[in-house]
């Protein structure tokens, strides 16, 4: 298990890096979609089966496709890697690892803050006997014999997090509208159609006979 969690996590790595380098742009997006199928093993290899398939349905299914298909539509040109990138490369890098520190430590405190987090397990729903912790969390044995993962998360994203939620999706509406934005043509030479000009049209003088 432990060599199949390092293997993975040194593919999604190399696969978020090589999205960075890449020049062209729809290479970048396969490997992002190959660096969501590594993100969907590792949460599966950590016994969330349910949110692996959403990693899948969601981000690879839906949005790495509609990236794919957007890209594919503008006229982007491929250029090489040019010489001003290559000498911002350490100092990218310099800023790379000062933030994977950085993610390092605040997770860190989070986990240690989580392990003093109490879970408490009893059959009645009197809770006054546990207001002495701090944080704790109270379920009743009945519940946790039919709770399932998509149940849990479900109550917790439309109850504590509905607001979070609804910022989300309106940023995923903005990102959807602003690449459709991004594929209009506005060249003044574009052809049009004019339905109501075709409809009231006489039908005999729009046939030409040719010899």
């Amino acid at each position: 298990m432990t060599i199949l969690i390092d293997t993975f996590c040194a593919l999604l790595i190399t696969c978020a890096t090589l999205v960075v380098q890449s020049s062209n742009p729809v290479y970048s997006v396969l490997f992002l979609i190959l660096a969501f199928f590594n993100a969907s093993a590792l949460v599966l290899l950590s016994g969330h089966d349910y949110m692996a398939a959403l990693f899948i349905v969601l981000y690879v299914g839906a949005m790495c496709t509609f990236f794919l298909f957007a890209i594919m539509i503008l006229d982007i040109k491929v250029e090489p890697i040019s010489e001003k990138r290559l000498k911002q490369a350490p100092i990218n890098t310099i800023i790379a690892i000062i933030f994977a520190l950085q993610c390092k430590n605040i997770l860190n405190e989070f986990s240690s803050s989580f392990a003093n987090v109490k879970v408490l397990l009893h059959n009645s729903t009197n809770c006054a006997d546990y207001l002495n912790y701090e944080l704790h969390y109270c379920f009743s044995s009945s519940i946790l014999d039919y709770t399932t993962q998509i149940y849990s998360l479900g109550s917790i994203l439309y109850t504590t997090y509905a607001l979070q939620l609804i910022v989300a999706s309106l940023i995923l509406l903005s990102a959807m509208l602003g690449s459709i934005a991004l594929t209009l043509s506005r060249s003044t030479t574009a052809k049009g159609q004019h339905i109501y000009e075709q409809n009231i049209r006489d039908f005999k003088l729009t046939i030409t006979n040719s010899v």
